[in-house]
């Protein structure tokens, strides 16, 4: 029979011995902790790469099925294509009378290009400014050869359509003057005629659909009254300064004609230089009370 102090002292020692299991237990999930921790994660990342090869293989699968009713619908058409290809060659060989034609791609491009550029509002606007200032590049050229007082003097013009405008800039200064500002027929004048040939001149390099067609009237207006009605008044009166600036005028008006190829002046003028062969030359009525000749025929009936 065991005594109660050595049945306590075996239980005692049995509790230490599992104390130190357990210690040694514990102390061993401590080291390998980490350890877990790691693998624990490297699982994690293989998760991760499993989804993503999913997800990878689910999209091939739905390209995979987009494309191929794709190519149905491709199939589809290609049969309808062929069908129809067939009645209109049945069509046309039972019609000999209709001649088929081949058609150039290229042009039809050509032509789907053109097409564009009209309703590409940008390219619409890089064109609209370009030809602004191509023409009022033609029109201050054009007025530095013309007849002007001031403020016309050694000036640049501004053309613009969108709103119709006119705006002259005296050269070296910021000074902006409208046509309301000129205050004179001579300069008015000018700047009518050196703008009339300077849109002729683009329409001309655009090839735009724009007859090579001029008319001007009495372009002598603003120096004819001065002297009268006498048709060789041009030819035999002193060279004042009126007299210069007609001839100014007509020289410019002979000058561009001659360079822009295709272009028709008509000047109907009271004025007549009968000591300028171009102008003589030139001339193809002569409506006066000595030719008893008129714009509008005398045997007309009168109302």
């Amino acid at each position: 029979c065991e005594s109660p102090s050595e049945h306590g002292r075996r239980i005692t020692a049995a509790l230490k011995e599992s104390l130190n299991i357990i210690s040694s237990e514990s102390t061993a999930v401590e080291e390998t902790k980490p350890y877990l921790i790691e693998h624990e994660q490297k699982l994690r990342n293989q998760l991760s790469e499993l989804k993503k090869t999913v997800q990878m293989v689910d999209d091939s699968i739905r390209n995979w099925i987009n494309k191929s009713e794709e190519n149905q619908k491709l199939e589809s058409q290609g049969r309808y294509r062929a069908h129809l290809l067939g009645k209109i060659s049945v069509l046309l060989d039972m019609n000999p009378s209709i001649k088929s034609s081949t058609i150039d791609m290229a042009v039809l491009r050509e032509e789907i290009e053109a097409l564009e550029r009209k309703v590409d509002r940008e390219a619409r606007k890089v064109l609209l400014d370009r030809a602004h200032r191509k023409i009022s590049e033609y029109a201050s050229k054009g007025i530095s050869e013309l007849p002007t007082v001031t403020p016309c003097i050694d000036i640049e013009v501004e053309f613009y359509s969108r709103p119709p405008d006119i705006v002259v800039f005296e050269k070296g200064s910021n000074v902006v003057l409208r046509l309301s500002d000129l205050g004179s027929d001579q300069n008015y004048l000018a700047i009518h005629i050196a703008l009339s040939f300077a849109l002729q001149r683009y329409f001309k390099d655009t090839k735009a659909p724009v007859p090579g067609f001029l008319v001007f009237d009495q372009i002598s207006r603003p120096y004819y009254p001065t002297h009268g009605e006498d048709e060789t008044l041009f030819s035999t009166i002193s060279e004042d300064e009126d007299v210069l600036a007609m001839r100014r005028h007509v020289d410019y008006l002979f000058k561009e004609t001659e360079a822009q190829k295709d272009l028709q002046v008509l000047l109907i003028e009271h004025a007549y230089f009968a000591d300028d062969p171009r102008y003589v030359k030139a001339t193809r009525e002569r409506w006066n009370r000595a030719s008893g000749e008129a714009l509008i025929p005398t045997d007309w009936p009168e109302r």
